[in-house]
């Protein structure tokens, strides 16, 4: 079991990009709200919700069975935000997969496939994760035909990539991007308000012990997943990969 003291180590150096600090700062219901209005302006976000991901587990590994950000508008619509630092060339199969969890219990039994409603998967990457030479900061990316048709199958996937041309990108965007490429957010208020809210979680008592039992729980998944599928060696590259300073 991995010591409070490595915890705490990695809880002093934990900025937006640390996969738990990412996940405690954007559960936060205003954070959430403010950051899906600067990506989709469009769509009313006035009441949502973080969505328990308790009935989105699966066999798989538990890091590909869960999902960074899961959460619903009042529509019943649903949104994955996925903090992506490293880029393991597999963003397209993996908008895929996550599309499947979230719509694979939105219909019981019986229910018209039209009563489905829309998924949207958010990639925030500090790099262009797609074989194409267009460095777009934002990308929204659907289903659609060689001829140019769209399927309207309600699954859209957002690439949002802060190493891109930030020509047309909102302040608030910009400001999240400077975070995830570990610079100080000078842009719009939501990348100041998530400072803010790192530091509230470094230095309170709560927040500390909400980062600690989160990482204690990303620790246990993950050895479980390796263990799972009985390999020791991929065991440890799951933790490595999901917690990579918490090991010596």
């Amino acid at each position: 079991m991995v010591s409070k003291q490595k915890i705490r180590r990695k809880l002093a150096q934990a900025d937006f990009t640390d996969d738990v600090m990412f996940e405690l700062v954007m559960s936060q219901l205003e954070i959430c709200r403010k950051f899906l209005k600067a990506v989709l302006p469009q769509l009313d976000f006035t009441k949502i919700k973080v969505v328990d991901q308790s009935h989105l587990k699966t066999d798989y590994l538990s890091k590909a069975g869960r999902l960074d950000i899961h959460c619903t508008d009042a529509y019943g619509n649903q949104f994955d935000i996925e903090l992506q630092m490293t880029n393991e060339h597999n963003v397209a199969q993996r908008a895929k997969y996550y599309h499947t969890l979230m719509t694979n219990h939105m219909l019981t039994a019986g229910e018209d496939y039209q009563s489905l409603k829309e998924t949207y998967v958010i990639f925030l990457c500090p790099f262009n994760p797609l074989a194409i030479e267009q460095q777009r900061a934002v990308g929204h990316y659907r289903m659609i035909s060689e001829e140019g048709d769209y399927l309207n199958d309600g699954t859209h996937t957002l690439i949002l990539n802060a190493s891109g041309d930030w020509e047309g990108v909102s302040d608030e965007l910009k400001g999240i991007f400077q975070l995830v490429l570990r610079q100080p957010a000078s842009f719009g208020q939501l990348g100041a308000q998530i400072m803010d809210k790192i530091d509230e979680i470094k230095y309170s008592k709560t927040g500390g012990r909400k980062y600690m039992e989160l990482t204690g729980a990303f620790w246990q998944d993950a050895r479980e997943a390796g263990i799972k599928i009985g390999e020791r060696k991929g065991t440890d590259e799951t933790i490595i990969k999901l917690i990579p300073d918490l090991l010596p």
